[in-house]
């Protein structure tokens, strides 16, 4: 996802969930101090949550608490990817400020997520090589022009005479849920990859492959770090695919579905392994305790942990600080709450249904751009804005990847395929999912999607019959061989980004224009009067998208 820089945007602009306990076969310990039980905290999806729940400061002051209790060098931070992207002060930095954060928390090792690829390659390599004072690690993310990993496959950890290697794992659908020109030369060739394909059997055996040489080098235990997921997930790639595929692996600290989970998971061999993930934006603190001494591995996760250290405190207050004039700027005022969430369930609504906030931006794309049809993916819409004064980081917010607007022409056949890929996982949440504008849609629930992926995710067809219906453009029915134009930005329309393949080769009548952000905010302000009034107050949206056949999916199932 194209991004700018601070100047460029602007111009353009301790309660515990505990897991039964899960025993292991232990190494002898040789010494009363090699006996003592290592504790291994973890977060995953910050999604630049500075200060949200625990918050950064609350994360440093459990380590200290852990330190105190366990030992320095007992206690290892780590993190489960898609940390540096999320909010503003990830967006006006490319990430690095939230890597000086993790400096200053203490992290021993990272992983990275689809997201830390989205302000490119070469920015997160440098912040890899040069900014962070740990090591990423991924035995999957290769440099296909190398034929090696691109980053280091492993870390082993000694802990007196108890060695824990750390294998990192990186998830294929970065390929097409980051924009696949990151991974790409300038002929559009793929130059990195992450294993993908033969359904799954490549990702597998480069996971075997780490946990057997760190197993060769002296590893007593080994902690699997992933960003790979299981709700919503590519079955393939997920966490638990990947445990039932192998084995060697002990723990298994996950990201990238946004889970909270604490549960056992057998591996080819048929041994329990511990899987664990925290959520999103630090609602949780996850911490795996390894006992050397019995060979018990238990796990938790802290949720209700109010303290905060107070250097961490102050630092982040001087980030801050250094923006808080600019972001704190009023542009525009809303009269109503628009939201991602679904008000009646409190989940997440924007990846799988339509909400007021998704026909707000759909309608910005379509009026600023002129288009007849606006479309956006509800990955992409990342905040909500509450009623009242909406300021520059509120925007932010809402749309952090900084992506540029395009104009192209589609037929109607590649309008419905993009809807039908959107829709490919429905009930479940996908980040592909439309929101539109100048459009409406039914889904038809009882028909299972025939959508075809080619290896790399990118639409490759429909198999069978489509489960979007009744698509009307202005009213009209939707004319599979007439030309439309349609809005979107460069993630969709240029990039292929979340498998939209379908429009990359088509006539751009604009390219890259200004950023989505801005755009959004010179809708409000220039066709919405600087307010956003009662027009969007449902927060259910105008009934763009029809849902059918839920009943019987649902008896299907």
């Amino acid at each position: 996802m194209k991004h700018r820089k601070l100047a460029g945007m602007l111009v353009s602009l301790s309660l515990a969930l505990s897991l039964p306990m899960v025993t292991f076969a232990a190494p002898p310990a040789d010494s009363a101090a090699d006996a003592a039980p290592i504790v291994i905290l973890h977060t995953n999806d910050v999604h630049c949550g500075i200060d949200d729940a625990i918050g950064y400061a609350g994360l440093a002051a459990y380590k200290v608490e852990m330190e105190a209790a366990y030992g320095a060098d007992r206690v290892t931070l780590l993190d489960a990817g898609d940390a540096i992207q999320g909010g503003a002060l990830g967006t006006l930095s490319d990430g690095a400020f939230v890597v000086d954060i993790m400096n200053q928390a203490g992290y021993d090792l990272a992983v990275p997520g689809n997201h830390e690829f989205d302000y490119g390659m070469e920015n997160f390599l440098t912040l890899a090589d040069s900014r962070a004072d740990f090591p990423w690690l991924s035995c999957n993310f290769m440099d296909l022009t190398a034929g090696t990993p691109a980053l280091d496959p492993y870390l082993i950890q000694d802990y007196g005479d108890i060695q824990i290697a750390y294998v990192g794992i990186s998830t294929p659908e970065s390929l097409t849920k980051t924009a696949p020109a990151c991974f790409q030369d300038e002929n559009g060739n793929f130059i990195y990859g992450f294993c993908q394909g033969q359904d799954g059997a490549l990702l597998y055996a480069a996971v075997q492959s780490a946990v057997d040489s760190a197993r060769a080098q002296g590893a007593d235990y080994v902690v699997a770090v992933g960003h790979l997921g299981n709700e919503g997930i590519t079955p393939e790639y997920s966490s638990e695919a990947v445990i039932s595929h192998t084995d060697g692996i002990d723990v298994f600290i996950d990201g990238h579905s946004h889970e909270t989970c604490e549960r056992s998971v057998k591996n080819a061999a048929g041994e329990n392994v511990l899987l664990a993930q925290t959520g999103t934006k630090l609602t949780a603190v996850g911490k795996v305790v390894i006992d050397p001494a019995s060979g018990d591995v238990s796990s938790e996760l802290i949720t209700d942990y109010t303290a905060k250290e107070p250097v961490m405190t102050v630092f982040l207050q001087a980030l801050e600080a250094g923006f808080s004039d600019i972001l704190d700027q009023v542009v525009a005022d809303s009269e109503v709450d628009l939201t991602t969430m679904d008000p009646a369930t409190g989940l997440r609504r924007i990846r799988n249904g339509e909400t007021n906030l998704g026909d707000l931006v759909a309608d910005a794309y379509r009026v600023v751009m002129g288009a007849d049809i606006g479309m956006v993916n509800g990955g992409g819409i990342r905040a909500d804005l509450e009623k009242g004064e909406i300021t520059y980081e509120d925007i932010i917010n809402v749309h952090p990847y900084g992506n540029e607007m395009c104009l192209v022409e589609a037929t109607g056949q590649e309008i419905l395929d993009a809807l039908e890929l959107g829709v490919m996982n429905y009930p479940a949440e996908d980040g592909g999912f439309q929101h539109v504008s100048g459009l409406t849609f039914t889904i038809d629930a009882s028909v299972p999607s025939s959508v075809v992926l080619d290896e790399s995710g990118a639409f490759a067809g429909v198999a069978g019959p489509y489960r979007v219906t009744d698509v009307l453009v202005n009213g009209q029915p939707l004319d599979l061989n007439a030309v439309y134009t349609v809005a979107s930005h460069n993630y969709m329309i240029k990039e292929g980004g979340s498998g939209f393949s379908m429009f990359m080769d088509n006539t751009l009548l604009q390219d890259c224009t200004m950023l989505d952000n801005q755009l959004l905010i010179d809708y409000i302000t220039d066709h919405l009067g600087g307010t956003i009034g009662s027009g969007y107050a449902n927060p259910y949206g105008d009934g763009r998208i029809q849902v059918v056949g839920a009943a019987e999916a649902a008896d299907a199932a």
